[in-house]
């Protein structure tokens, strides 16, 4: 067994040397065109808005070949709603602020030396408690498609992208509420 095991150990270290898969670490900051979407409309229902949404986190990518990665992190991400009620009689209207912190689980693939496309499964939980806002912990999706471009080990990118909270909501309720976000990533990173 022994004899086994140490080639066997030689051979997996030296494909682990040879290899030009790189990690990298990325900053990012995003602006975000956000909405509430219900499954089917409820008629004479109120409405919803969200202003001043954005998003912030990084990303850790593990290079698995050349141009694979897999790609995790943390994000944040931030927007003010503003609930508008059915008129019966009054219509009134309620602002809350929404908070969800993501961990998304992507593939990477990058083409053509500048650019990539990105996707994959995402975790959400929500920050803050909301009155008149279904809650937005759950498994969502995300993807992008993103340009980069190298310096040494630097790489300056922008990733236009598409997420969906609570595709499977951790607590489901009726006509249930899903954040729906167009986004632009600007980030850094940096490649070791």
């Amino acid at each position: 067994m022994k004899k086994l095991l140490l080639p066997l150990f030689f051979a997996f270290f030296s494909l682990s040397v040879c290899a030009q898969t790189q990690n990298e670490v990325r900053l990012y900051y995003g602006l975000t065109d956000s909405k509430l979407l219900r499954g089917e409309a409820i008629t004479g229902g109120g409405s919803s808005n969200i202003e001043n949404s954005y998003e912030f986190g990084f990303r850790y990518l593990l290079g698995i070949t050349d141009n694979l990665s897999l790609e995790t992190g943390l994000s944040y991400w931030r927007g003010d709603v503003t609930v508008t009620s059915a008129p019966m009689p009054e219509q009134t209207i309620y602002s809350e602020v929404l908070q969800t912190t993501s961990i998304p689980i992507f593939a990477n693939y990058t083409f053509l030396d500048y650019f990539f496309i990105n996707g994959g499964p995402v975790m959400d939980f929500q920050g803050s408690e909301t009155l008149f806002i279904d809650p937005q912990a759950g498994i969502g999706v995300g993807f992008g498609l993103g340009a980069q471009y190298a310096y040494n080990n630097f790489n300056f990118y922008i990733n236009p992208n598409f997420r969906r909270f609570a595709v499977i909501p951790f607590e489901e309720k009726d006509f249930h509420q899903k954040l729906t976000s167009f986004g632009l990533q600007l980030g850094i990173g940096y490649k070791f």
